[in-house]
């Protein structure tokens, strides 16, 4: 049977219809895809950033008070590990002395960087091969991580050892408290190995002032 002008019109303008339907879904998906990646990229850039003052203000801190093992809570990455070691990375950052910009200068510390994300906390430790005998990088971070009831994840690569503790809201383990409770453990193993200063000491500077306001702890 032969189809009437009208259907064949109609048959067409449904082709038509189906063929700027996915037009505009692939448009839709591009755009999408642009927007995140273009998100991405500013995530990346910002935990560069934000890694590299952290190394600026540890090195700062060191100078002053000859301190070399810090805990350093971290905004940026929002409990993601690939942001949380591009921290690292500007943290430990080589600084060219002749150029305008310190960012880094932190590779020569121990560090263990914390993020607090929507359901975990995660850890990044970073301890150099000259500090491994005064403390031992899984041995420090254990301490930090099973306190919040974490646990150390696969072993020690570039120096760099990581950990993660699960949030458990019925038992009121929160991401940021779990994060505070993690640094407070780890600042009491710093004080038992005699690696902060005593805050008995003579100096008039006073370090913990310094360190809260980067966002450190010993």
């Amino acid at each position: 049977k032969q189809k009437t002008a009208y259907e064949i019109c109609a048959c067409l303008v449904g082709s038509e219809m189906c063929i700027r339907d996915r037009y505009q879904r692939r448009v839709r998906d591009r755009k999408s895809f642009e927007t995140t990646t273009m998100a991405d990229e500013k995530q990346k850039k910002a935990a560069l950033k934000e890694g590299g003052k952290k190394g600026q203000d540890l090195a700062g801190m060191a100078d002053m008070g000859g301190v070399t093992f810090f805990h350093v809570a971290m905004d940026s990455p929002n409990g993601d590990f690939e942001l949380l070691e591009l921290c690292m990375q500007g943290a430990n950052k080589v600084v060219d002395e002749s150029a305008d910009d310190r960012k880094g200068g932190a590779g020569d510390f121990g560090k263990i960087m914390l993020s607090a994300g929507p359901d975990s906390l995660i850890a990044l430790a970073h301890v150099p091969d000259a500090l491994e005998a005064k403390l031992p990088i899984k041995e420090w971070l254990t301490e930090v991580i099973t306190s919040v009831g974490g646990t150390v994840d696969g072993e020690v690569k570039d120096n760099m050892l990581r950990a993660t503790a699960k949030a458990d809201k019925d038992n009121n383990l929160f991401p940021l408290k779990m994060r505070d409770t993690a640094i407070g453990v780890g600042f009491a193993l710093l004080r038992k190995k005699g690696l902060v200063v005593d805050e008995d000491s003579d100096d008039d500077i006073n370090y913990g002032e310094l360190a809260e306001s980067a966002g450190i702890e010993w």
